[in-house]
């Protein structure tokens, strides 16, 4: 998944491993630092799809670990995140550091 940096409001969809009957909360790993930070988001089911709505900072250009667990510590879901300001289609991991 892909987030944009410049926003703090995220809405992810996602296929969950199980639907929550209960509260969720988001555990947002940073990869490179390796702090973890707890988000309680609002979610909803649309066409067998997870929708996950929440407010968070991401660093540019950075990679994040989730895992979002239920109140009975299920685990409903876990991915990978990027967060970067470029576009996805042109995405390049060099962008702007190297000049020609």
């Amino acid at each position: 998944m892909v987030v944009n940096t410049n926003n703090t409001s995220h809405l992810l969809k996602v296929t969950p491993r199980l639907f929550p009957c209960t509260d969720i909360e988001i555990y947002i790993t940073n990869s490179f630092r390796k702090t973890t930070d707890i988000v309680s988001p609002t979610y909803w089911e649309d066409n067998n799809l997870l929708n996950i709505s929440f407010d968070y900072t991401f660093a540019d250009e950075n990679n994040y670990q989730i895992k979002i667990i239920d109140e009975n510590s299920e685990v409903v879901f876990r991915g990978e995140i990027l967060s970067t300001t470029q576009e996805t289609q042109t995405y390049s991991l060099t962008n702007n550091r190297y000049k020609w």
